[in-house]
């Protein structure tokens, strides 16, 4: 289900009213119901794929143990490869198999030998690269002794299955999160409200910004070769837009859920187009991403603590896997490639200007932000088309075929939309102490809350648009 359906409207007040009314007892117990919540909720996609949740929360766990019981480095080692080659294997079976057949299929054509390979029909389990990354964060931390194995399974079972971030994170950590399942969780009435005002703002995000602009945005970029370069170059500047919307708005109802059941997850945004180079966005966008593959693999090969060069290629090692790891096909490659680029072009210019870059408000800042917004909705245009030639050809139109746009009536709410969502966050990157859903003035409060629920209801797409993370 969705976390903008009905089902879950109904789904999550029943598991909170349970979860603290009656199995609030001790953390055996808590522990025991988010796991069988979180499976039932999993189940609701497709139940077949349990047995790959089950499989990579198993495995992982008792691997964490055998690693705990030994002392050799060698065996320690050997222990994590294993719960490499048996998760990422899954996740390379299940989302990569069809897209490397055919590259290879494409590498011989160039040297002539036109052989064809079948591809089998895979159907990606949802949230699949999430969950692996969180269960596979826990061997490493253990590997590297920066966590303490447990051997409190049900605790492990519904840290890495819990349902709020088991589809499109955020990627739990266990050095941060699976702590808070070692111990009993005592409802917080703060707690609940912050999480209930954040599920609350990711949807106005989801359904009244992402979703409106997605009717238009949708249907520009199923009919390319209709629409003109101003057309398209209106549509990619909406979709940089669209994809922050939705994938914030996911995360903070997954995080609102996680409060309302004593979870702590990690923040995920952080108005990332208030970035001011290309640097700075990736400390802001898809923070529990972005942090994984630094502490796993960017750090590993030596960070930016070595020559320019040997730094340049670590940043386009795990920008080319970040892409990947988004989507088995060359346009998210080239995304990857293209951000990696950006981050290196941009060392090459500021040098150790780069971290004092003051962050008020000023024109020389408007202007950073503008130009990186800029540069970053270029990219997403090879991450929102089905194939390197489509976005080479939206591109070219941009450059090169002007007019008047395509406007549709779907713009209207969604500008309006629009201007509230950059409104709040420009409060909240330069005026912080501002907050009207948590007015320290109870009628303010409840007056915004209504407010926004009726702009929700009347302005919002409420036919449960699937959110664009769900297919990574």
């Amino acid at each position: 289900m969705s976390l903008t359906s009905f089902n879950y409207l109904l789904f999550l007040p029943t598991v909170f009213l349970l979860y603290w009314l009656i199995f609030s007892r001790n953390k055996t117990l808590q522990n025991a119901f988010l796991l069988v919540s979180s499976l039932a909720f999993y189940a609701f996609w497709d139940w077949k794929f349990l047995v790959l949740l089950l499989i990579t929360a198993g495995s992982t766990f008792y691997i964490g143990r055998r690693m705990a019981a030994v002392s050799e480095k060698k065996a320690r080692m050997a222990l994590l490869l294993l719960s490499l080659v048996v998760n990422l294997g899954m996740l390379a079976y299940f989302k990569y198999f069809n897209f490397f057949v055919d590259s290879f299929t494409d590498l011989l054509s160039l040297f002539g030998l036109h052989i064809r390979f079948s591809t089998l029909k895979i159907i990606l389990p949802v949230g699949i690269s999430f969950y692996t990354f969180s269960a596979l964060s826990y061997c490493i931390d253990v590997y590297r002794q920066t966590v303490e194995p447990t051997y409190d399974w049900l605790a492990y079972f519904a840290f890495v299955t819990f349902f709020p971030s088991l589809l499109s994170g955020p990627i739990s950590r266990a050095t941060t999160q699976l702590p808070q399942y070692c111990a009993r969780r005592v409802f917080s009435y703060d707690k609940a409200a912050t999480g209930i005002k954040a599920i609350l703002w990711g949807l106005f995000v989801k359904l009244c910004v992402a979703d409106c602009l997605g009717v238009y945005i949708d249907t520009v970029y199923d009919s390319v070769d209709e629409h003109g370069g101003t057309t398209l170059l209106l549509a990619s500047i909406l979709y940089t837009i669209q994809i922050y919307a939705d994938f914030s708005g996911y995360s903070l109802i997954a995080i609102g859920s996680g409060k309302l059941l004593g979870i702590d997850l990690p923040e995920n945004f952080r108005r990332p187009y208030f970035s001011r180079t290309v640097t700075e966005f990736w400390r802001r966008w898809h923070i529990s991403l972005t942090t994984w593959f630094r502490d796993y693999i960017y750090f590993p090969l030596g960070g930016s603590r070595v020559k320019k060069t040997r730094w340049a290629l670590n940043t386009l090692i795990v920008f080319l896997i970040s892409g990947l790891w988004h989507g088995a096909a060359y346009t998210f490659i080239i995304w990857g490639a293209l951000h990696s680029a950006l981050m290196i072009l941009e060392r090459l210019l500021y040098g150790k200007r780069l971290k004092s870059i003051p962050d008020r408000p000023c024109p020389g800042n408007a202007i950073r932000i503008i130009v990186t917004f800029c540069l970053v909705s270029l990219t997403w245009v090879f991450f929102r088309m089905g194939t390197t030639e489509e976005a080479v050809t939206v591109i070219g139109k941009i450059i090169t075929d002007f007019g008047m746009p395509f406007l549709d009536y779907s713009l209207v709410p969604a500008s309006l939309s629009m201007v509230i969502l950059f409104v709040k966050d420009y409060v909240d990157e330069y005026h912080s102490g501002i907050r009207l859903l948590s007015s320290r003035h109870t009628v303010i409060r409840y007056a915004t809350c209504v407010a926004l629920i009726s702009y929700i209801l009347l302005m919002g797409e409420l036919d449960g648009a699937s959110f664009i993370y769900f297919q990574f």
